[in-house]
């Protein structure tokens, strides 16, 4: 068992309440500096507040405008959030990515968390080539396609399906997703979730909305969702299924924001 537990929702609803949309860059007075951004992030670390961390980092990690150096600590402490609350692929690809942007990146002092840590970031490393004049290492070939499990409608009876552990924090505008003289939209999208709790992204395909101009933000934010995945007979699978998202109006300028998987 990892040091570090967390305890997560079978099924999850998670309202969140937008007004209007602001871009925050680094120039913009209103905007929390990275550091006290990353600050607060480490404190919810530490008190277990994981996915507060996480929508925390994402602030830096995403905000082109910020500095590199404080991309780069967000995207590590990004990979340490991810390794406890989503799934080593999710740790490591964060830890990619800070490494992309740094290839002479030193993260020392990583057993402290765990020793598997320590190991991804390795990986990492390695993964895109550091120390390596001739540039990223080729990916090694994929292993074949694990079985797919279909639950867009109903999942074969030894088959439990994919749940939503964390989408990741979005602003959005009212009137952008509400049409005139309409309180309540959806989407609902097709994705495969691998055995990892990932979005497959080539297989995200819209099946129907009522909302308007958020479909493209929502299949851009579905690769940085975490999912509990689909398991058969125990074993965790992959699997297709319904993924609805639905938007309220909450009186003026706020929309209650709900998602969740659909499947039987």
């Amino acid at each position: 068992m990892r040091p570090l537990e967390v305890q997560r929702a079978v099924w999850v609803v998670t309202p969140l309440l937008f007004g209007p949309a602001v871009v925050y860059t680094q120039a913009d007075t209103g905007a929390p500096a990275s550091t006290e951004l990353i600050a607060q992030a480490r404190a919810q670390l530490h008190a277990r507040q994981l996915d507060s961390a996480a929508v925390l980092l994402r602030r830096v990690t995403e905000a082109p405008a910020r500095s590199p150096a404080d991309r780069v600590q967000a995207w590590i402490l990004l990979g340490i959030v991810n390794f406890y609350s989503a799934s080593d692929s999710a740790a490591s690809e964060a830890f990619r990515q800070a490494f992309s942007l740094d290839p002479g990146l030193d993260v020392p002092g990583l057993d402290a968390f765990d020793p598997e840590i320590a190991r991804l970031v390795g990986e990492a490393r390695a993964a895109v080539g550091v120390g390596d004049s001739t540039g990223p290492r080729t990916v090694a070939a994929r292993a074949p396609v694990a079985t797919l499990y279909d639950c867009l409608t109903k999942c074969a009876d030894s088959v439990v399906p994919p749940q939503f552990v964390l989408f990741p924090y979005q602003v959005v505008l009212d009137g952008v997703v509400l049409p005139a003289r309409r309180a309540h939209v959806f989407v609902a999208l097709q994705a495969v979730v691998d055995q990892d709790g990932l979005v497959e992204p080539e297989t995200v395909r819209l099946l129907s909305s009522t909302a308007v101009g958020v479909v493209a933000q929502i299949e851009r934010a579905l690769p940085q969702a975490r999912f509990r995945p689909g398991f058969a007979n125990g074993v965790p699978v992959r699997t297709r299924v319904q993924l609805r998202f639905d938007f309220e109006a909450e009186g003026t300028g706020l929309i209650r924001y709900t998602y969740r998987v659909l499947a039987r």
